[in-house]
C-alpha cells in the first residue's frame, strides 16, 4: 500500500518557504506516496505549480467564524479582546496569539497519516502538534525564529511533539542545536530545492519594465516588501550612491504591508528616477536575469532562495552579512558581503560597478556552480520520512 503523507502549511503565496515547498512536490514518486496538502488560505500564486496528483486540502479559518451571530461574537472576543490583551503582557508572534486565542476551535482533522509535515512555523507547527494524528511528524523551520519575534519556550512544546525537526540550511542548523540543546537528536538540515532549468526557462519567458539604457547600472532585489528585507535601507544605501553621481536604476520586485513606507521614503530621498516598486510578479526572473547587479538587504533569513536564484542566473551579488548568508556566498567570490549598514551597502555595490575583473571574476565563478538540491535533497527528504 502507498504510504500516507501530508503536509501544511499557511498557504501558497509568495514567499521563499512556497516556492520550496512547490519544488519539492513534483520530485516525490507518486507510485509510493498518496500526497495531501493543506492549506489554511487559498489563491495563492505558486498553487498553480501544485501537481494535479496532489489532494488539496481547503482548511479556511472562516470555518472558524461562521457567519451566525454567535461565531461573529466568538470573532470579536478573540482577535479584539484576548490578542491585544496578550500583546501587552508580552509581545507576541501573530502565529502564536492566533493558536493561543484559537487553539480549542481548531478540530482534530480525521484522517490518520504515515508521515504528516508542516512546512512552516508558526501555526502549522501548532497545529500538526495537537491536531492532526500520524505515525510520524515532521517540523520545518525555514526562517530563523529567534530572530522573527516567536516565543521560544512557547515553541518547544509543540517542537518536542515532533519526531524530525528540519532547517533549511546549515548556519540554521547550527544556530538551532546551539540554542535548543535538546532538539539536536531530532535536528536534520535539508536544503531548500531549486530547479534551476525551470528557473533558465522562466528568465526567457516575459518582458520586464527594466530600463534598457546600457550606460545605467540596473540593480535588481526581489522579495516580500516587510521590514526583516530591510528596504527602507536599501533606499537609503541609493540615496548615497546617487549623491556619489552614479547612474543606476534599482528596482524592487514584491509586494507586501511596508509598500507606504518605503513610497513615503522614496519621495522624502528624492529616489523618484532612482528607485521603483514593481509590484509583485508570479514570475520574477527575468527581472533577475536582466540585473547588472542583484542586491538583498535583508536583516535575517532561514536560507534565501532569491540569492540562490541570482546564482543561478549568474547574477553579480551584493548582500548583506545576515545570519545564513555564509551558506551560500563567500565573499569576494561569488558575491560581496556587505555590512548591515546603508554605506557598506552602497560601497559594495559602487564596488561592482567600478571594478570590472572583479565583477567579471564572480561572475564566472557563479558559472561554474551547480545547484543539485533537486537531486540531493529528495533523497535527504526520503531518508528522513523512511527511517
Amino acid at each position: 500500500m502507498k504510504k500516507q503523507l501530508l503536509f501544511i502549511i499557511d498557504s501558497l503565496d509568495c514567499g521563499g518557504a512556497e516556492k520550496s515547498l512547490v519544488s519539492l512536490l513534483p520530485l516525490i514518486d507518486y507510485d509510493q506516496y498518496d500526497v495531501d496538502l493543506m492549506l489554511f488560505d487559498r489563491g495563492g500564486v505558486f498553487e498553480n505549480y501544485v501537481p494535479e496528483k496532489v489532494n488539496l486540502i481547503d482548511y479556511k479559518y472562516q470555518i472558524l467564524y461562521p457567519y451566525t451571530i454567535k461565531g461573529q461574537i466568538r470573532k470579536f472576543f478573540c482577535f479584539s479582546l484576548l490578542s491585544p490583551q496578550l500583546r501587552f503582557i508580552k509581545k507576541r508572534h501573530g502565529a502564536e496569539i492566533h493558536w493561543r486565542t484559537m487553539r480549542h476551535i481548531h478540530k482534530t482533522y480525521p484522517k490518520e497519516y504515515d508521515v504528516a509535515i508542516a512546512y512552516q512555523q508558526g501555526v502549522p507547527t501548532f497545529y500538526l502538534a495537537e491536531k492532526v494524528r500520524a505515525n510520524k511528524k515532521l517540523a520545518w523551520i525555514n526562517v530563523n525564529i529567534f530572530a522573527d519575534g516567536y516565543d521560544i519556550e512557547y515553541c518547544n512544546r509543540f517542537y518536542k511533539k515532533m519526531d524530525g525537526v528540519i532547517a533549511v540550511s546549515n548556519e540554521l542548523y547550527s544556530l538551532l542545536g546551539k540554542e535548543l540543546p535538546w532538539m539536536k537528536d531530532r535536528l536534520r538540515c535539508v536544503y531548500d530545492i531549486v530547479n534551476q532549468d525551470i528557473i533558465r526557462d522562466m528568465a526567457k519567458l516575459a518582458s520586464t519594465e527594466i530600463d534598457c539604457n546600457k550606460s545605467t547600472i540596473k540593480i535588481v532585489t526581489v522579495g516580500r516588501l516587510v521590514d526583516q528585507k530591510n528596504y527602507l535601507l536599501a533606499c537609503e544605501s541609493a540615496k548615497i550612491l546617487a549623491d556619489r553621481g552614479i547612474a543606476f536604476k534599482w528596482y524592487f520586485v514584491g509586494e507586501g504591508i511596508m509598500r507606504k513606507s518605503i513610497e513615503n521614503r522614496i519621495n522624502e530621498l528624492g529616489l523618484q528616477q532612482k528607485v521603483f516598486l514593481l509590484g509583485f510578479k508570479e514570475n520574477p526572473y527575468p527581472y533577475m536575469s536582466q540585473a547588472d547587479i542583484y542586491v538583498q538587504t535583508s536583516s535575517y533569513e532561514g536560507f534565501c532562495l532569491t540569492l540562490a536564484e541570482a546564482r543561478i542566473l549568474h547574477r553579480p551579488i551584493v548582500s548583506t552579512n545576515f545570519d545564513v548568508v555564509h551558506d551560500q556566498i563567500i565573499d569576494g567570490e561569488n558575491g560581496l558581503i556587505a555590512d548591515i549598514a546603508p554605506e557598506s551597502v552602497a560601497d559594495k555595490i559602487q564596488e561592482l560597478i567600478e571594478n570590472e575583473s572583479l565583477r567579471n571574476k564572480i561572475i564566472q565563478n557563479l558559472k561554474k556552480e551547480n545547484n543539485t538540491t533537486s537531486t540531493t535533497e529528495i533523497q535527504k527528504f526520503y531518508s528522513i520520512i523512511e527511517n
